[in-house]
Parts: C-alpha cells; structure tokens; sequence
C-alpha cells in the first residue's frame, strides 16, 4: 500500500493512505510526496489524489511561479540510501579498552560517539550512523596517538636521566 507525505509549509505529515488523507482537505497546490518520487510535487500532479482534492478552499501556496517549502530535517525518511543490513563499526571496545589503559579524557567523546551508531542505524538515520562511527574511530585515534606519543616522551626523559645518572661522577 502506498504511503504519502504532506506539508502545510511548516510542518510535515505521514506518512498516510489514501484513505487517511481524505480529510486532510488536501488542495491540489499542496506539496505531496511519496517513495519513488525525487522530490516534493503539488498534489494536482498525482493522478491517485484528484479523488481527494479540495479546491473550493484557499490553497496554503497560489501561483505557478511559487517555491516549494525548504523542509530542513522534517523530510521523509531518505528511502535512496543502500541499507546493508548491517549498522556500521562502532569501535566501542576498542574506544573503551583505549580510555581505560590510555588517556580518559579523551578516550570519553569516542565512547559517547561509538554508543550512538548503532541506535542511529536501527532508527534509519543511516548518514547519521555513518558519521558517528567516522567520529568515534577519529577518537579513538586521537586517544591512541596521543598516548603513544606521552610514553615515548616518558621513556625518553626517563632514559636521558638515567644514562645522566650512570655517567656521572659520584665521588
């Protein structure tokens, strides 16, 4: 059964059925939109909505020339893009075990970032989970190379005093 979105220009509905939309006084000036349609399309261009329309009331958008309405993230899920089945890398114990035997204050926003991935997913925000795991793999990185480099650091200084140390004249 096919599945339809409206806009009265500030907010977007749906997704409805052809049945649910008969008392939405649908005109044919509203911007509808349903799967496989690229984008918005004013109601009088779907053939299966004339039953539905209403014209004898004011249309919320007049005149041929008029833009459709700029949704932000109200729009319908994004039905284009390829879901693998399978939520992206999380790197959440790897982002812990870093945090634990590395550095904790930066080990913290990998872990917050690699707890939303999977929960992105699962609720369709597919681009969303794929730039929280770009983020929590950046993190752990940043973590990582951080401590790394303090150990190196360590060692070095470390080192010198010790050779200093065997060097040096005790007497």
């Amino acid at each position: 059964m096919q599945k339809f979105y409206y806009t009265d220009g500030t907010n977007t509905f749906g997704p409805l059925s052809l049945e649910e939309l008969k008392g939405k006084g649908l005109t044919g000036d509203t911007y509808v939109w349903t799967e496989g349609l690229p984008s918005w399309v004013a109601a009088r261009q779907m053939p299966e909505l004339a039953p539905l329309l209403n014209d004898t009331n004011q249309p919320y958008y007049s005149g041929a020339t008029q833009v459709p309405p700029q949704f932000g993230s109200s729009l319908p899920p994004n039905f284009n893009v390829p879901n693998t089945g399978r939520p992206p890398r999380t790197y959440l114990v790897e982002s812990i075990l870093a945090t634990l035997f590395c550095c904790l204050p930066l080990g913290i926003p990998a872990i917050v970032y690699a707890s939303r991935v999977e929960g992105k997913f699962y609720r369709g925000d597919y681009s969303g989970a794929e730039a929280d795991s770009a983020n929590a793999k950046k993190w752990l990185f940043i973590n990582l190379g951080l401590s790394v480099g303090l150990w190196i650091l360590y060692f070095l200084i470390f080192g010198f005093a010790m050779f200093g140390a065997m060097l040096g004249d005790f007497s």
